[in-house]
């Protein structure tokens, strides 16, 4: 429990330190200085990259995450685990190139007078081969007990070099085709970045013991790694699916809307990237050893720690929705409700806590899978009904909708296997307590300019909600950590009296 709080407490500065680029990098700077079709068009390379890389990685990192344990021996080099995990990224990166070139003329074909994807789509190949070394040396990485560098590199490095060249755009007003290779190139950053600590750490071998991988350590690689491409391939179809869909429904413009009114949707699941990276090593470990009641803690902790910071994101954001829209230009002065039906999606999901990670860790492993296609099934059905008849709100309400669905499988599921239930009248108290600051909120009259209105009623929020959430114990480890505060608090105090 000492690694995952130390390393999701940095995790999640270097998160919400990348969450602010974020907010500067995707609400000032993308959509004041680019067109909605521009966008658009960055969030669609990117969306097919994930999809793609991740088909790639054939479900390697379920291997790395679930297997590894046996693997581990620093002195072997973890018999020769990198040089095995290279060689299937090497077939899967060919089998997906491929099939991506295959089907680019049918992907690019719904421009409606724009030929910007027909014209840079080649760009996503480029991404498929970053994107997917990226993610498995992340892996790789996290299961050796480093999550917080991926992190890092991710959110913070890689935003830093997304606003230098956009700085550039702006400054030397050269081409919007020039920008996207720079935008590509900040993308592929990081993974020479992590390659080059993982070498100089001396965790890249290119070594292969013959004869450690015994038949029935095979037979069970080949099982992970099998439902494990149902798994993360599926998951990936789930967080890009809306739009590449509004794209091919609607067009790249309103796919560039869709996609600022997103990111608030990622602000609230912030906090749970730090903690999934570092979990999903320990539960696996947990398993490993049948230790249930330590994966019980977990998920307890992770369900109602997710919950009150998640809560929170979600209240201050839509209290704040109608400031908030005049940091955006006024073609986007229509997506608050694209924007509570993601918030509230990113919510439930954050909520659950890390019942993905228990499951696809667990014996039962093969169940996650299954789940995994029904939530696709879902999400696309779901996608198809509603965006040809509400548009990008369609797709907001399909997403929050198939996240519900989802995750009562998942807690369902856990329940009847495990008798998991994490949830108590402490949950009850936080939604009580969140609806409390939100209409004490709502008490306050508007106040000009609207970025004071912005701070005044998100410290009114804070207060009230902290407040109560201390005060009633909500979380035994948000207590602890805020005890810790106060008490440096106080001795500072304490100092500048003397």
């Amino acid at each position: 429990m000492g690694i995952i709080r130390k390393q999701t407490i940095l995790g999640t500065i270097y998160t919400y330190l990348g969450a602010g680029l974020g907010v500067f990098t995707n609400l000032i700077l993308l959509a004041w200085f680019f067109t909605p079709e521009q966008i658009g068009l960055l969030n669609v390379l990117v969306a097919y990259s994930l999809l793609f890389s991740q088909l790639a990685n054939l479900g390697f990192d379920n291997v790395t995450i679930r297997l590894f344990p046996y693997f581990r021996d620093a002195n072997s080099h973890h018999h020769g685990f990198f040089m095995i995990m290279l060689k299937v990224l090497t077939l899967g990166l060919t089998i997906s190139i491929v099939l991506y070139l295959f089907l680019f003329p049918y992907l690019s074909k719904n421009e409606q007078g724009s030929s910007l994807f027909a014209d840079l789509g080649f760009l996503v190949i480029p991404l498929i081969v970053f994107t997917l070394f990226f993610n498995s040396l992340d892996t790789y990485s996290r299961v050796l007990y480093k999550s917080v560098r991926g992190t890092f590199l991710k959110e913070v490095l890689q935003r830093v070099f997304i606003i230098i060249s956009i700085g550039l755009y702006i400054f030397f007003s050269f081409s919007f085709h020039l920008f996207t290779y720079l935008y590509v190139i900040s993308l592929s950053v990081p993974t020479l970045f992590l390659f080059y600590l993982l070498y100089r750490e001396k965790e890249i071998s290119f070594r292969f013991e013959k004869g450690f991988v015994f038949p029935k350590l095979k037979k069970e690689m080949w099982s992970v790694s099998v439902f494990g491409i149902i798994t993360v391939f599926s998951s990936t179809i789930v967080s890009n699916i809306d739009k590449i869909m509004i794209q091919q429904y609607l067009d790249l413009t309103q796919t560039g809307i869709y996609a600022i009114a997103f990111f608030f949707g990622v602000i609230i699941t912030m906090p749970s990237r730090a903690l999934s990276k570092i979990s999903s090593t320990v539960v696996a470990e947990a398993w490993k050893s049948n230790e249930i009641n330590t994966i019980k803690t977990i998920y307890y902790k992770s369900c109602i720690n997710q919950m009150v910071f998640s809560l929170i994101l979600f209240v201050g954001i839509w209290a704040n929705m109608d400031s908030l829209l005049h940091l955006l230009p006024a073609k986007y002065a229509s997506i608050q409700w694209v924007v509570f039906w993601i918030c509230l999606g990113s919510f439930i999901d954050m909520a659950t806590g890390i019942n993905n990670t228990i499951i696809g860790t667990s014996p039962y492993y093969k169940a996650q899978s299954v789940f995994m296609l029904v939530f696709v099934a879902i999400i696309i059905v779901s996608n198809a009904i509603f965006i040809p008849i509400y548009g990008i709100t369609g797709a907001a309400f399909a997403s929050a909708f198939s996240l519900f669905l989802f995750n009562f499988i998942r807690w369902l599921f856990l329940l009847i296997k495990y008798k998991m239930q994490p949830f108590d009248l402490k949950y009850l108290l936080t939604i009580i307590i969140g609806l409390l600051a939100y209409f004490i909120s709502l008490l306050i009259p508007k106040i000009n300019p609207f970025y004071i209105d912005i701070l005044v009623r998100s410290a009114v929020i804070l207060i009230i909600y902290a407040s109560l959430i201390y005060l009633f114990n909500v979380s035994e480890d948000i207590n602890n950590r805020a005890t810790v505060y106060i008490q440096w608090i106080k001795h500072f105090a304490g100092n500048l009296r003397k």
